[in-house]
């Protein structure tokens, strides 16, 4: 049709103001908008002006498709809605909103991803493992775990290198549901198709259905630039902002991992005096403080527990904030427990299975609230916003510990209910965010298996992994989590049981949490002076580096593949100007120079060792050639802070 012709131009002018040297090897006549039918293939030609929206139609299904792109530096957003214009329903098994191929020989391609937030308890650990596919025979399928959760199983985040060009892309979609990535070779190209899960969806007549946006961004290097890249464009572009500025990890305390249900206003009052001498800047209660306790009172999000707050939650929420912190409290709004008040007053809320869903140490049925109901949305915000307003509330974990495909496959087979769930749940983010802007929010999924461009747009930091008491593990994880995400997403805790006291807390344990955000949970008040002084110092060090982690990012050593290999990771400004440096050593001591990368190479830099705060003056160029040298013994860690010198 003549209107394809329009919008490959439109496109091809678009990769053009790019410039980047892949955007011209993108094959423009199979670029865009996918979709599967009983019929064969349709493939629109991707098309629109930062601004404008295109429209363009196949006239053999009756598929009509409007799609706007936005050029944000070297990314290109896609925006697209397709609609059924003929008088018949049309059955579709993908919807891909994210469809190119590139005319670049496949076995020039390096291809770089990531597990997802699983808990594990090993090093290296699976969780967050980086993984790379070369020489491509024939396909690479990145996916969502079957049951449900965008993270389960893959990252949801995918980096490219063309070898010869030094140059590549990265993308993903902003999508929290079932999802697949594929990276073919096909007659001498590369494809590459991303798309929500779908299997025999039907478009009525006349029905409209919105796709998630898809994300592809292009940049010049290696694997290195593509994740500074990558990390400075969701950083820049879908991270949101804090009261009106880029949003910096905060120093917090929450008492779930240590104490659990274990907790009376009490024993709160206790941990929040300690955690402000600690200079926490956020106090969270997590789950608990609600009648039943975790997780059998899930749901009873009008029920504050009478026996452990006989007075409700103001009292702690003034005291905290008396000591100068914030108060935040804890949400698991998606899910409920039977006889809980939001099941017992909003039956019809729910998705009408409620069987044992196979997740989970509990053993019992749960219930699943249907966010493709705009009530069941309209409750959410008023019950999240009512303990807002209430409490003044300035952060909340946004948990998700259930597996949504058991109720999504009885409510709707195709996976057309994740559509509707999808643009549910983010109104209500987007809602309550917009209306409550000193409230941050967490995003929790049993850690970190709801880890996408969906959540990270409506998410100021997320648990990323559910494992905080084995240092070498929290750290590998967030280490190599920084590949794709910038640090601040990634929130990682200083985990203390019940009465454990000092045993195990030196500095590793601090310094392994100090690679994104940095939290403490538990019994932090079984500490000695001499701990807690400790901690102290290391919180004061992480806000004054914290600017760092947000910027670039590089892997000094190759990524440990057991715990004897030294570990060693930089945060750099964009300038050069100023460096943060984290070695840690395996169960070996170890010794010698390991180059920086990314300064200025005429600079003198003042080198300071923040465990001793030995100070040295070395010049740029030795940095990045000589190296900084290190003297580490058996599972010790170091950090330096490098600065420009005037």
């Amino acid at each position: 049709m003549y209107c394809l012709a329009y919008f490959h131009m439109l496109l091809h002018e678009q990769l053009n103001m790019i410039g980047n040297p892949l955007a011209g090897r993108v094959n423009t006549a199979s670029t865009g908008f996918r979709a599967a039918t009983p019929a064969g293939d349709v493939v629109f030609q991707s098309a629109g002006v930062a601004g404008r929206v295109e429209q363009f139609t196949d006239e053999s299904t009756g598929l009509e498709v409007s799609c706007d792109i936005e050029c944000l530096d070297e990314t290109l957003v896609l925006r697209s809605t397709i609609c059924n214009s003929s008088p018949d329903p049309v059955t579709l098994d993908v919807l891909a909103p994210l469809h190119v191929v590139f005319d670049q020989q496949p076995r020039e391609w390096s291809h770089y991803h990531a597990l997802g937030g699983i808990t594990d308890y090993q090093v290296p650990t699976k969780a967050y493992a980086v993984g790379k596919t070369f020489e491509l025979t024939p396909i690479l399928q990145l996916e969502s775990h079957v049951l449900g959760r965008s993270s389960n199983k893959d990252l949801p985040l995918f980096i490219s290198v063309a070898e010869s060009l030094n140059a590549g892309f990265f993308c993903g979609l902003e999508w929290s549901a079932t999802w697949t990535i594929t990276v073919a070779a096909r007659n001498d190209t590369l494809v590459l198709t991303a798309a929500p899960r779908t299997h025999a969806l039907v478009l009525a007549a006349g029905e409209s259905l919105q796709l998630p946006p898809a994300h592809l961004g292009f940049f010049g290097g290696d694997f290195d630039a593509g994740t500074n890249a990558l990390r400075r464009y969701i950083y820049e572009h879908v991270c949101p902002r804090y009261q009106g500025k880029p949003m910096l990890p905060k120093v917090s305390y929450d008492h779930w991992f240590g104490l659990e249900n274990r907790n009376s206003i009490d024993l709160m009052k206790q941990q929040a005096a300690r955690a402000a001498e600690l200079g926490c800047e956020l106090f969270v209660h997590d789950a608990g403080w609600f009648a039943g306790g975790f997780p059998d009172g899930v749901g009873n999000w009008d029920v504050v527990d009478p026996e452990k707050f006989p007075d409700g939650l103001e009292p702690l929420a003034d005291c905290v904030r008396s000591l100068g912190m914030e108060f935040g409290l804890w949400f698991e709004i998606e899910r409920a427990a039977p006889g809980t008040s939001a099941v017992e007053k909003h039956p019809e809320f729910f998705f009408k299975t409620h069987q044992f869903t196979g997740y989970g140490p509990w053993g019992r049925q749960q219930y699943h609230l249907d966010l493709s109901r705009p009530d069941a949305q309209d409750w959410v915000i008023e019950t999240v916003g009512g303990w807002i307003r209430r409490l003044d509330l300035h952060w909340s974990r946004w948990d998700y510990n259930i597996e949504p495909m058991p109720f999504w496959d009885i409510a709707d087979r195709s996976g057309k209910i994740q559509y509707a769930y999808m643009q549910g749940l983010y109104r209500c983010l987007d809602v309550l965010m917009k209306e409550h802007p000193n409230w941050m929010v967490e995003q929790c999924a049993s850690g970190g298996r709801r880890i996408d461009l969906g959540t990270i747009r409506r998410g100021h930091t997320f648990w990323f992994s559910d494992h905080t008491h084995t240092p070498s593990c929290c750290r590998h994880m967030q280490a190599r989590a920084n590949r794709f995400l910038p640090g601040h997403l990634l929130n990682s805790s200083v985990m203390v049981p019940h009465g454990h006291g000092d045993s195990g807390y030196d500095d590793t344990a601090f310094l392994s949490r100090m690679l994104g955000k940095l939290a403490f949970d538990g019994d932090i008040v079984s500490w000695s002076s001499v701990v807690t002084g400790r901690a102290r110092h290391w919180a004061g060090v992480f806000k004054g580096i914290r600017h760092l982690l947000v910027e670039d990012f590089h892997q000094l050593t190759p990524d440990p593949q057991d715990a004897d290999d030294l570990d060693v990771l930089q945060f750099v400004d964009y300038t050069g100007a100023e460096a943060a440096v984290f070695a840690f050593a395996g169960r070996q001591p170890c010794a010698g120079p390991v180059s920086m990368r990314g300064l200025q190479a005429e600079a003198n830099y003042r080198v300071v060792r923040l465990n001793d705060d030995a100070v040295e003056n070395i010049v740029g160029e030795q940095l990045m050639g000589a190296g900084l040298a290190m003297e580490l013994g058996a599972e010790e860690a170091i950090l330096w802070h490098l600065k420009r010198l005037e």
